[in-house]
């Protein structure tokens, strides 16, 4: 905030600090001048005539005098969002919705604008306001969709894009959004389906066939992927697709080519993107060159620093000492099992790191009939957020869980594994015949805590790898798990080592039904890791868990791509080559890396 309320605001709003973030309730309720309607209609009529300029002039003038005025502040929101200040108009929207809180297409921009911001819960709060106050509105539907899609809730997602194409004519853009949707959960025929219609009615809009392309190359089509690829690339040929364009090239066997693209990304005026970078990295390190290939590496990582994605340690800290302090043996004992058997499909639990081989034993496990795919959901997480509502505690999460030992929660387990398996069977397509579901959230062991309270018996497999190969693979995508640890070397191998001192923990604490497997013995001993896999969940062998690789569907994580090739061991051990890099972390990881088992 500025040092003095009559300086500009620190928002970039072009308004003095009293008259923007630092307003008092008094000032924003005052009277308004007689000549401000005049003024205001000025500001419309230049903002018309694409006089921005003089709008936003007039517009700083009126808010100056009348801070409370809900057109001017629209008419200022919208130029600053043009304009790139998009900090500045959330705050502006906002306080017209202070003013107004039933204003539709300002809880609609609004939702839009922190999207575009990256502030999703803020965004899908507005969005599902949008809604409340428009059920019969296309694009309040088509919002909270958009949302629900890009916050991992795709299934949800899709309920609001069909009503949302119910709600109004044919729409090119939404049926191409549902498409993508579709992609997400897998669902690539109906997909491809959808993008044929949206092409039909809207020919001309490069991302409807840059989405189709990734839906091709996520359905193994590479051809068909380079055909619409092209044709996006027709239409806007400045649109950054030298990432998706590499990994169209390397995975038909051209690296070089794939290479040449991404030097050619490279030397646009902006530079390369982040997805560039790590699909640079990728390609470098399968031809043997770590050096570049850790340099891209970090060049990528520096891109998502400055995005703002930084690892929030404190964060991750308190949460970690929480949960080792609430979860020991004295105080479990006491808390109640749950009081009745769930019915339908039943979770298995995938734990590990993310790159440690989780969506290979996924892929391994979805291939047996009895089991469907449920990838990474998000269900879990989210009920650490809801369960003080559930529970009615004052409390945050673990500490509410106290409220089990009160005697009007004796069914509170009960309550909480219902609502668990609620949420994830919206989410996971089950099928006849499937009794089991996966559920591969990368880091879930962090609440392995909470798991066996829920589901005593449930399995628990957790996916362990050498610690470098973990922290070195994760310097190779862009993650957001682990409170965003990926985003720089020393804080992936400080979380990773939070989490294996925290299974730890839990393990000495209370009793698992744990399973670990090793990446590296399911990769030398391959058969019988697998029958010794489906043993342990009581499942019988059977052969097609073998031929992984033909399992059609979708992987929707980082290594889809990697779990539809044979298996092979050319990942194995691969920190080797990057000794010199990994250098100032091994001290830290060795100790935990002996532990293990592993050796340096």
């Amino acid at each position: 905030m500025p040092k003095n309320a009559n300086d500009f605001c620190d928002c970039q709003s072009g308004l003095r600090a009293r008259r923007c973030c630092a307003i008092s309730e008094v000032d924003l309720a005052g009277p308004v001048p007689d000549w401000v309607p005049a003024e205001a209609e000025r500001a419309a009529m230049a903002l018309q005539n694409g006089d921005t300029g003089s709008a936003r002039e007039l517009c700083l003038a009126i808010l100056d005098v009348a801070p409370g005025h809900t057109g001017a502040l629209a008419m200022l929101a919208q130029h600053l969002q043009g304009s790139g200040q998009i900090d500045a108009s959330i705050n502006l929207l906002a306080r017209i919705l202070r003013l107004t809180p039933d204003n539709l297409p300002a809880v609609q921009q609004l939702a839009g604008l922190l999207l575009k911001a990256g502030r999703l819960p803020e965004a899908e709060f507005q969005a599902r306001n949008a809604v409340r106050l428009a059920p019969d509105n296309a694009t309040s539907h088509a919002l909270l969709a958009m949302i629900l899609t890009t916050g991992h809730c795709p299934h949800i997602g899709e309920f609001h894009y069909r009503q949302a194409l119910d709600l109004a004519d044919p729409d090119g853009i939404t049926m191409a959004n549902l498409a993508w949707n579709l992609k997400l959960q897998g669902r690539i025929d109906e997909a491809r389906a959808l993008y044929r219609q949206s092409v039909s009615l809207a020919p001309s809009i490069h991302l409807t066939w840059l989405g189709w392309a990734r839906t091709e190359e996520a359905g193994r089509e590479l051809e068909d992927a380079s055909r619409f690829l092209t044709r996006g690339r027709r239409l806007v040929p400045d649109h950054p697709t030298g990432s998706f364009e590499a990994t169209l090239l390397a995975r038909r066997g051209e690296p070089q080519a794939a290479l040449a693209v991404l030097e050619e990304a490279g030397r646009r005026p902006a530079g390369p993107t982040s997805d560039e970078l790590f699909e640079k990295a990728r390609i470098l390190d399968r031809q043997g060159c770590s050096d570049e290939a850790f340099a891209a590496m970090l060049q990528g990582k520096a891109l998502v620093r400055e995005a703002g994605n930084h690892y929030a340690e404190g964060e991750a800290a308190d949460l970690t000492t929480r949960l080792t302090r609430f979860f020991t043996a004295p105080r479990l004992h006491r808390l109640p099992r749950p009081e009745t058997r769930a019915t339908g499909a039943q979770p298995i639990f995938i734990v590990g790191a993310p790159r440690s081989g989780t969506t290979l034993v996924e892929q391994i496990l979805s291939s047996h009939p009895a089991i469907a795919a449920g990838d990474e959901l998000p269900v879990l997480s989210q009920l650490t957020v809801a369960l003080p509502r559930i529970l009615g505690s004052p409390l945050a999460y673990p500490e509410a869980l106290s409220e089990l030992w009160m005697g009007d929660q004796q069914d509170g387990l009960d309550c909480l594994r219902d609502e668990y398996l609620r949420q994830a069977r919206k989410l996971v397509p089950i099928e006849a015949g499937n009794r089991l579901f996966t559920d591969k959230m990368p880091f879930n062991e962090m609440h392995l805590g909470l798991i066996a309270l829920m589901f005593p018996d449930a399995p628990v497999v957790h996916v362990l790898r050498h610690p470098l190969d973990v922290v070195l693979s994760m310097m190779s995508v862009d993650l957001t798990h682990g409170f965003h640890c990926a985003s720089e070397l020393a804080t992936a191998a400080r979380h990773c080592l939070r989490m294996i001192d925290l299974v730890s923990h839990y393990r000495q604490q209370m009793p698992l039904r744990y399973l670990p497997v090793r990446y590296e013995d399911l990769l030398n001993e391959f058969e019988p890791n697998v029958r010794r896999l489906l043993a342990f969940l009581e499942l019988s062998f059977d052969q097609r868990c073998l031929q992984f690789e033909e399992n059609r569907r979708y992987a929707r994580t980082a290594s889809y791509a990697q779990v539809t090739e044979k298996l092979n061991t050319r990942s194995l051990y691969r920190y080797r080559a990057y000794m010199r890099h990994l250098e100032p972390v091994i001290p830290l990881m060795e100790p935990a890396i002996c532990n293990l088992g592993y050796q340096i």
